[in-house]
């Protein structure tokens, strides 16, 4: 059999690896020849030829390239985003779920993860600004200087540095030196409802 065109074999990984990026799926075989005006048998064909020579993985139903590989990566965790956190003075609510996004796992490790996004200017020296979504690992137990959501005994909530115990109290520090120097909040008693362990977004 005739080799096929080298060309046309690089051609076709890099639709393939553009189709799946759009579509998050491989192209059939129809949808290659229609792009490059072959019939769906020659596509096959080349399919074939190209996985011998291993420029792709066909298994009879998906068709993968070393690119969709890395993107089809099954270690995710499905986290909610939960509303809006105050950084500032405590608040009383924590908003409903708005919706559930994947994170990878590579990235945001495993754990029960959720996402809050953040509100007020207390916290600005760590990075953490209004409209910032930080993710929380629900489990996690706090040590000193983490940066924890607290719930205090009135069920009001903040996001706030933990310094540890001192004098008998639990003492959370805010962390904007320029408005709020020094500034602390001291609890007898408080739950933690997670800490946080990474941040998301833009420049």
């Amino acid at each position: 059999m005739l080799k096929k065109d080298p060309v046309l074999k690089e051609k076709i990984v890099a639709f393939i690896n553009s189709f799946y990026r759009e579509e998050r799926r491989s192209p059939s075989f129809q949808e290659i020849g229609s792009y490059f005006n072959i019939n769906k048998t020659t596509a096959y064909r080349y399919i074939l030829e190209m996985k011998n020579e291993g420029m792709v993985g066909y298994d009879g139903k998906s068709i993968t390239t070393s690119v969709t590989s890395l993107c089809n990566s099954p270690a995710k965790n499905n986290a909610p985003i939960c509303g809006e956190i105050g950084c500032g003075d405590p608040t009383s609510e924590l908003e409903n779920i708005e919706e559930y996004v994947n994170l990878p796992e590579s990235i945001f490790g495993t754990g029960e993860l959720y996402i809050l996004r953040a509100y007020g200017d207390s916290m600005v020296d760590s990075g953490i600004e209004p409209g910032v979504l930080v993710v929380i690992d629900k489990n996690d137990r706090p040590k000193v200087d983490d940066i924890v959501v607290v719930l205090n005994a009135d069920n009001e909530n903040t996001l706030k540095q933990y310094k540890g115990k001192k004098n008998g109290k639990y003492v959370f520090a805010y962390m904007n030196e320029e408005k709020y120097p020094g500034e602390t909040i001291e609890l007898d008693s408080f739950v933690c409802q997670g800490v946080a362990k990474h941040m998301i977004k833009s420049f």
